[in-house]
């Protein structure tokens, strides 16, 4: 089982014309001490801090995402970055169905070893897109609240394409 609680954060507006990448809008309009967005890996809670996890971490739910929806593609390999969420997740596509093998080696909260213990995790594909999607959406929606014109952001219109679909 996976699932992903999106919580309420505080957001923050911004209008920084510096501000030029996806990673660096997240990081600006989520401060550090709000709510977390909880990731449910096999009845296990995982924290993840929308400045500095999911900021850094978007771009592979976007590759995620993608390879969920490509009927072409069976096999994907994600090295997720993030300091308190470093792990390896290898998926693999069959019958409607993804399995996750992951390793985990950091992890807020120490839980790495129960992680490890409950390593292997299949979800059905709808399921797993509709979970993915629903975050990316919400970044998207957070990003146009925020007060920043979207079209200064120069990858946005990737997370922009990717949730129409």
């Amino acid at each position: 089982m996976i699932r992903i609680q999106i919580s309420n954060p505080i957001l923050l507006p911004i209008t920084d014309e510096e501000v030029t990448s996806l990673e660096d809008v997240i990081e600006n309009i989520f401060p550090l001490d709000t709510e977390y967005l909880i990731l449910i890996w096999n009845n296990i809670f995982i924290p993840l801090n929308y400045k500095y996890d999911i900021s850094v971490m978007i771009f592979d739910f976007i590759k995620i995402f993608d390879f969920l929806k490509d009927d072409e593609t069976d096999k994907l390999e994600i090295h997720w970055a993030s300091n308190t969420f470093a792990s390896i997740w290898k998926m693999e596509k069959r019958n409607n169905y993804v399995n996750i093998k992951s390793v985990w080696k950091t992890v807020n909260g120490g839980i790495e070893d129960k992680l490890n213990e409950l390593s292997e995790n299949t979800i059905a594909l709808n399921d797993f897109t509709e979970e993915i999607k629903k975050l990316l959406v919400f970044l998207k929606n957070s990003i146009q609240k925020s007060g920043i014109d979207c079209h200064l952001i120069e990858d946005f219109t990737i997370l922009e394409n990717v949730v129409t679909k």
